[in-house]
């Protein structure tokens, strides 16, 4: 029988890490965030901090271009990619799990498992407010840090899987966490989950 994954996109500030975590809790399965990246450093020799934020920004960008250049063959970001390609799709294969973020339902979507593709968002107002309440930020700093990360993580997506970040079309189940609790949310995915033959 095949695995059931699933996967979570998010908009920044919208809980999704959070509702990833609740999910596997609900269901006694792992969840893979941060151990990903750690994985990552750990095969490539990469820094984790390097990790996380190459995972962040597309080639082309100031970052990508500041270290790497593709003239002289794969960049940075390149091989970081594909060993992310690799570690997520030797989670998916080894046992039932939950993959927040870094392009999870892209990578599988070939994979022979059974997807649940999620993608979180909410309006911009209550990201910014959440983003104030968890980093002690002031309104303008939060409005910047989340149209920074929204674009990075747009552009990333896009960039390497050629499809359009957060477009419904392309998730099996797509949450609004302004018209519910983290904990509903969790609670729904968790069922449709259970629900998958």
């Amino acid at each position: 029988m095949k695995n059931r994954v699933i996967t979570i996109s998010r908009e920044f500030g919208s809980g999704g890490r959070t509702i990833g975590k609740k999910v596997a809790e609900k269901l006694g399965i792992p969840c893979y965030d941060a151990e990903i990246i750690e994985k990552m450093a750990k095969e490539t020799g990469f820094a984790p901090d390097y990790v996380k934020e190459a995972g962040e920004y597309a080639p082309g960008s100031f970052l990508s271009s500041a270290f790497s250049n593709r003239m002289f063959g794969p960049t940075n970001e390149d091989i970081l990619w594909e060993h992310q390609y690799k570690v997520i799709t030797d989670l998916a294969a080894k046992s039932p799990c939950v993959i927040v973020g870094r392009c999870a339902d892209y990578v599988l979507r070939d994979a022979d498992v059974r997807l649940l593709r999620v993608f979180v968002s909410a309006p911009e107002e209550q990201r910014i407010a959440r983003k104030m309440e968890q980093e002690h930020l002031t309104q303008p700093q939060a409005v910047r840090l989340l149209r920074k990360m929204d674009k990075q993580r747009r552009k990333y997506y896009e960039t390497y899987t050629h499809h359009v970040w957060g477009d419904s079309t392309n998730y099996d189940l797509c949450i609004d966490t302004s018209t519910c609790t983290l904990d509903e949310a969790a609670a729904r995915i968790a069922d449709r989950f259970r629900a998958m033959a």
